[in-house]
């Protein structure tokens, strides 16, 4: 009877152990085939493969959907951009209503992302100004972070959404399809390599407007959307004239307190050694720099399962 038991409780424990390997883990994203879930597709790529967890994207109809879930804990992981992490703990923009508790804290600092306004190569703008009365894609009512994005490219420029001719779409697809149609002049496009070289290729060439790299030009993107900055670009991104500046900010791996040390341990320890994984599959991941994961946010906590990590290695927490 003894040996039956033992048996029995052997056997039952290695179906526990064997449902607990099998458990999803989730990174939450935006819409599929948008940059974020992207992003999120080669996260979980690495995870899977440098951690053994069973992972994957789970696309959201935008970014500020799946934070309270990864809050709660029904979602394991979310991308989320350093502004959207400042307005979800204030309770603002696309976090009216649904303010997000210290239960949602940092993973990882994953990549910086540039965007910027498209325009096409043959027309005579060369910075926002010049587009005042223009067809511009606008409203984005599906991606409130976009609509933010955008306040800040008018802010910078010292314009406001009235001066522009504008034609609501509910995302930047549909901007950015709106615009191969010749439908808008302009539109806000994340700076990818893939989806230049598309837009490029449709309407023979293009180019990516100028921003204010001013102390008044900065401070007023900002105000708009925390956390962002000024970034130069590459002379051999496409769609670059001259000197160009644009605004970027940072795309963050955020969790739950409620995530276990060892998933976010084995996970963050996955990414720290899977560059090349993540390059494979959004290229913008050549700027990820290990050193740099362990960004503090003002207000917001790192996993300790992350911290754990990150002291073995020696990386030291940056603002």
């Amino acid at each position: 009877m003894l040996i039956r038991t033992t048996v029995l409780s052997i056997g039952v424990a290695v179906m526990l152990a064997g449902t607990a390997h099998a458990q999803a883990i989730g990174v939450g994203t935006g819409p599929q085939a948008s940059l974020t879930n992207k992003i999120g597709s080669a996260i979980a790529k690495v995870i899977a493969d440098g951690a053994g967890l069973n992972t994957r994207a789970v696309p959201h109809t935008s970014n500020s959907q799946h934070a309270p879930l990864v809050e709660r804990g029904t979602l394991t992981f979310g991308v989320s951009s350093s502004g959207d992490i400042v307005d979800a703990f204030a309770g603002k923009g696309a976090f009216v209503g649904h303010k997000i508790s210290s239960k949602w804290v940092i993973a990882s600092r994953m990549a910086a992302l540039p965007v910027g306004t498209l325009v096409r190569k043959d027309s005579p703008y060369r910075k926002l100004t010049d587009m005042k009365g223009k067809k511009f894609a606008c409203g984005f009512t599906a991606q409130k972070t976009v609509l933010a994005i955008l306040n800040a490219y008018l802010g910078n420029a010292g314009m406001k959404a009235g001066d522009l001719n504008c034609v609501n779409v509910p995302n930047t697809t549909a901007g950015t399809a709106q615009f191969l149609k010749g439908n808008v002049d302009g539109t806000p496009s994340s700076l990818g390599g893939a989806r230049l070289r598309n837009a490029a290729a449709k309407v023979n060439g293009i180019r990516i407007l100028k921003m204010n790299n001013t102390p008044k030009g900065v401070a007023a993107m900002q105000a708009a959307y925390p956390g962002s900055y000024l970034t130069k670009l590459s002379p051999k991104v496409i769609g670059v004239e001259g000197e160009t500046w644009t605004m970027a900010f940072d795309m963050i791996l955020m969790t739950s307190t409620k995530t276990p040390a060892d998933v976010v341990y084995k996970s963050v320890k996955a990414i720290h050694g899977g560059k090349k994984g993540l390059i494979k599959i959004w290229g913008g991941f050549r700027g990820f720099k290990q050193s740099a994961m362990a960004v503090k946010m003002e207000g917001v906590a790192i996993h300790p399962g992350a911290l754990k990590f990150y002291k073995e290695v020696g990386i030291k927490v940056a603002k």
